[in-house]
């Protein structure tokens, strides 16, 4: 199993292009199978399918072979310029982290740009070989890539720009306007050339520090979150279907396009963000959308009584069939009443709060006697319905909540009565199992977790319960105790452990901000342990969402622009993942200073690249992780166990 030290560009393509290979076809498919589907051959990360694990397996070594015939054919058509020392003697290993990225990528252009002479002032030194990898991407594709070695840096940069040329067509215009990639995988250097000096005159370069096939924020302050609010709620805004007022569960953002569903929950969550940037900054536009939401999500509110699903909520509408998809699921029920509750309060018209009561009479009906909850309702041939009885910790905090929020906007008894059972529940399952909790369908992961934080949470602002706040703080304190806080890993700074993508980060900062309010509005001391904790958790979104630094990877920069993609791996997005960060930040601008809010700085150069040290205890350490960390913190089988692999799960919907 590889450590998520081997997580470089150049190794994220590779495993696109068998991935990629493996899956055929667009239509007809799961979301899951759809992520896979929709990445072009080059794209630059894996699909999320079913064949995921082959394609690590089958995934190209370092030398990756799959320019190797255009480079043969055309390598000798490169002009291959003479290396002229700069005035002075260049410069060494004293260089800055930035000024040695855009030195580098300058010198690659100047290679590319194809003159007979080129200027080399990167005199670096290091007992091992460079290895140079130059790879261009293009519109999200990868369309060239060169790998070379020598004892000298420049070198090895030369004649990896030199086979990247060739790969693309072998003529001087091959890369113009691409993007370039550098890495120097053997020194833990990875690098993209910056936007605007994609256009620029060669040698004029500017190279941006890629850490794990992400550019790491190293510093967040409120200006950034401000603009990363734009931006998200530009996404929003596009994810929303113009017909029918649904939205899209999926992005595919390499491939720029949507899957053919429309689902009920996805709505409601954006709906629910709309309703938050409207608070932040009164704009009627915004609560006109959230509206026409909620119209598309009363309208797939099932209305049978005869069989007894009036009050859920069908999954998904197929655009394709035109119709719902006939599953009810006790998670889009529960979110849809977040919403609709939320608008009845804002705009006090009857109509959204009797659909929050069906749908809270619709989830008591789905409560077991114990206070556990059924996941769903699938309809069969011949129109039966079937029972989904597996447990989910997810949903049965969603219920929870659900069932809390509506006692508090009818004060009907009812309802805290039956949130009582679901309270007790998860009560007795924590005194036994403790905070970390698990289910039938994940093992013990933070997700599962926090849904019991915030559901406990929502039923003690509804009944007072001091049994449901103790253990809402300390289940929320066991959870700061696993988050990632290394400074000297951006990579994972601000993580939970067993929680992989976007949506889980943006969840648990969600939760972890409403827990920081309930605790000042409590008076409780020490309540800037569950702020620090967001803060660290949006620091860790931001690397995540699309900008223009990042968009080298997708087909459509402005449509992804805001978007939060799910993982290094999986560059889709997921519009829960672009809701849950939202919300957390609009949850906390409030409580932030104008000044630095987390500032994570890089290693000296020659420390971070191991110049003189060549053992892999000082990769490791350059790298931020130990042997252990490694193990414990592998990339691939995590998510499978932790339940975060999105599409393929029974109940993704975090």
């Amino acid at each position: 199993m590889p450590s998520a030290r081997a997580l470089t560009i150049a190794t994220l393509a590779a495993l696109a292009a068998v991935s990629s290979a493996l899956t055929t076809g667009c239509d007809s498919r799961k979301p899951g199978e759809e992520a896979a589907a929709a990445k072009p051959a080059a794209a630059a990360a894996p699909a999320a399918s079913t064949s995921a694990q082959e394609a690590r397996k089958a995934a190209p070594p370092p030398g990756d072979d799959r320019f190797a015939a255009q480079i043969a054919a055309n390598l000798s058509r490169v002009p291959d310029p003479a290396i002229q020392p700069a005035e002075g003697g260049g410069a060494g290993a004293e260089l800055d982290n930035g000024t040695f990225r855009d030195r580098t990528v300058a010198f690659v252009r100047q290679v590319i740009a194809g003159g007979d002479k080129v200027t080399c002032d990167l005199s670096l030194s290091s007992k091992r070989p460079f290895r140079a990898v130059v790879m261009g991407f293009q519109e999200g594709k990868q369309i060239a890539r060169g790998d070379a070695s020598d004892a000298g840096l420049c070198v090895a940069l030369k004649g990896a720009a030199r086979r990247a040329v060739a790969a693309a067509g072998g003529t001087r215009e091959a890369l113009a306007g691409a993007r370039l990639v550098v890495e120097l995988p053997d020194h833990h250097e990875s690098m993209v050339e910056s936007v605007e000096s994609v256009e620029s005159v060669a040698g004029k370069g500017k190279g941006v520090e890629l850490t794990q096939g992400l550019v790491p924020v190293r510093l967040l302050d409120k200006a950034l979150l401000a603009k990363r609010i734009e931006d998200g709620k530009g996404y929003l805004l596009r994810v929303i279907d113009p017909q029918h007022k649904g939205v899209h569960k999926y992005y595919h953002a390499p491939a720029d396009r949507f899957e053919n569903e429309l689902h009920t929950i996805y709505t409601a969550s954006t709906a629910l963000t709309l309703l938050k940037l409207h608070a932040y900054k009164p704009d009627e536009r915004l609560l006109r959308l959230a509206t026409e939401a909620a119209g598309f999500m009363m309208g797939m509110q099932s209305r049978e009584m005869r069989d007894r699903t009036a009050g859920g909520f069908f999954y998904a509408f197929d655009l394709e069939r035109k119709r719902p998809e006939r599953r009810l699921v006790v998670g889009t029920a529960s979110k849809s009443i977040f919403t609709l509750v939320e608008l009845h309060a804002l705009t006090k018209e009857k109509k959204y709060l009797e659909s929050a009561v069906m749908a809270a009479d619709w989830l008591i009906a789905m409560q077991r006697p114990d206070g556990s909850v059924r996941s769903a309702l699938s309809g069969q041939e011949g129109g039966a319905w079937k029972v989904q009885g597996k447990e989910s910790m997810l949903y049965t905090g969603q219920v929870l909540s659900a069932l809390s929020r509506t006692y508090r906007a009818t004060n009907n008894k009812k309802y805290l009565d039956a949130a009582a059972q679901t309270a007790d529940f998860l009560l007795a399952r924590i005194a036994k199992k403790g905070c970390f909790l698990g289910d039938d369908y994940r093992k013990p992961n933070p997700i599962s977790s926090s849904w019991a934080v915030q559901s406990l949470l929502d039923f003690a602002k509804a009944s007072g319960d001091q049994r449901a706040e103790q253990a809402v703080f300390r289940c929320a304190d066991d959870l700061v105790k696993r988050q990632w806080r290394r400074p000297e890993d951006a990579y994972r700074y601000g993580r939970w452990q067993r929680s992989l993508s976007s949506s889980g980060t943006g969840w648990l900062a969600e939760v972890m901000s409403e827990v920081y309010h309930h605790c000042r509005q409590k008076g409780r001391d020490g309540c800037d342990r569950y702020k620090d904790a967001v803060v660290a958790a949006i620091r860790l979104l931001l690397q995540y969402t699309y900008g223009p630094e990042n968009s080298f990877v997708v087909k459509n920069p402005q449509a992804s622009a805001g978007g939060v993609f799910w993982s290094v791996r999986d560059r889709y997005v997921r519009t829960d993942s672009v809701c849950h960060a939202m919300n957390a930040y609009l949850n906390m601008m409030s409580e932030l200073g104008d000044g630095p809010l987390l500032t994570l700085p890089e290693r000296p150069l020659a420390d971070r690249m191991a110049l003189a040290a060549e053992s892999e205890a000082a990769d490791a350490a350059n790298a931020g992780l130990s042997a252990e960390d490694s193990a414990e913190d592998g990339e691939e089988g995590e998510e499978a166990a932790a339940g975060q692999s999105g599409p393929r799960r029974e109940d993704p919907d975090d």
